[in-house]
Parts: structure tokens; sequence; C-alpha cells
């Protein structure tokens, strides 16, 4: 699997629920738990632009009429950790979900696939 690259904006013991959506308000989550999410759009974008060095790059080369497109909801250039509530809220499956955030605690990386909804890893379990 393919991964890019997403810093810790937290304290390195904790970070806070970043999901724009989420009604929680920024639920403290300790470090190694959480749900982490990647949207179809952040993978297209982070596809060729796996590391930070290599976003300030692909930005730097981008009118800045379309860097603020970009920058509307972050959800379109990176992973997004958040707490239960916020996973739920998406439909997320959060088993996956959860692996995810712990990998990224681990390494500072999150796959390069957007995160399944809890309904299309019904799906894929065969009969």
């Amino acid at each position: 699997m393919n991964y890019f690259e997403v810093p810790n904006t937290g304290s390195g013991d904790f970070a806070f629920c970043s999901d724009d959506e989420c009604p929680c308000s920024g639920t403290k989550i300790p470090c190694g738990r959480g749900y982490m999410y990647v949207s179809q759009a952040a993978v297209d974008f982070r596809k060729d632009a796996r590391s930070i060095g290599e976003v300030e790059a692909l930005l730097n080369t981008m009118p800045k009429i379309l860097q603020d497109a970009l920058f509307a909801d972050k959800n379109n250039i990176t992973a997004t950790l958040m707490c239960e509530q916020g996973a739920r809220k998406r439909n997320l499956d959060l088993e996956i979900a959860a692996a995810d955030a712990k990998h990224w605690w681990e390494t500072g990386l999150v796959p390069l696939r957007a995160t399944p909804l809890a309904k299309e890893a019904e799906q894929l379990v065969p009969s």
C-alpha cells in the first residue's frame, strides 16, 4: 500500500478532533487513538505529493485561485484525525479508520486511499 505524510499538529501525547463537521468542538484524542478520514479528493491531490515538501512545491506552482479552492475544505489536501462521534457522523468503517489513525500516530503516514464507509466494508465481506 502507498502512503502520504501528514504532520501531527498536537503535542505528540495527544491531538484534537480536527473534523470541521463534528459537533464535538475539538475533543482531545490521546496518542494512538482516534479515527483517520481520507477523502477521495485528498487521495487525488496527494498521489503526486506524498511528502510535506512535495505538497509545498506543488502549491508553489499553482495559481492562487486554485490554491484558494483547494484550501476551502482541508479534506481536499490532507487526512483528518477525528473522534468517534465525527467518524460515526461520516459513516466511516470504524475498524479501518482506527487502524489508519494508529498507524499515523506510529509513523506520521496515512494510506493513499479513501477511507471506506461502513456499508462499503460490509459489501467487501464474502458471503
